[in-house]
């Protein structure tokens, strides 16, 4: 059955909340590989620049930089998105005037 709102004499409520909440596990399953892809990288820039002892970033540090900050607006705009709202249920009948 069509979860299209717009088409309204099809319209599942019980399908698109099941949709709504697959679409929900798939966002937070890359939210959190995202996320630990993020502190490994975290991890592993702060070793590197740990051990070199220096106060400048190598091009491989600089590479794995662009990366996190990547990554963090990735999980960032995936926890900002609203996934789940109901669609607006009508109260009452819409009523037109009699002509």
């Amino acid at each position: 059955m069509p979860t299209d709102p717009a088409d309204t004499g099809n319209y599942d409520p019980t399908v698109a909340e099941r949709q709504q909440r697959l679409l929900n596990a798939e966002r937070q399953k890359e939210m959190v590989s995202d996320t630990n892809k993020l502190l490994k990288l975290a991890r592993e820039l702060n070793y590197d620049v740990a051990a070199s002892g220096s106060e400048t970033l190598t091009p491989d540090d600089l590479h794995k930089l662009a990366e996190i900050e990547k990554l963090a607006r990735s999980v960032k705009e995936k926890m900002a998105v609203e996934m789940g709202a109901p669609p607006p249920a009508m109260s009452a009948p819409v009523r037109f005037p009699s002509q």
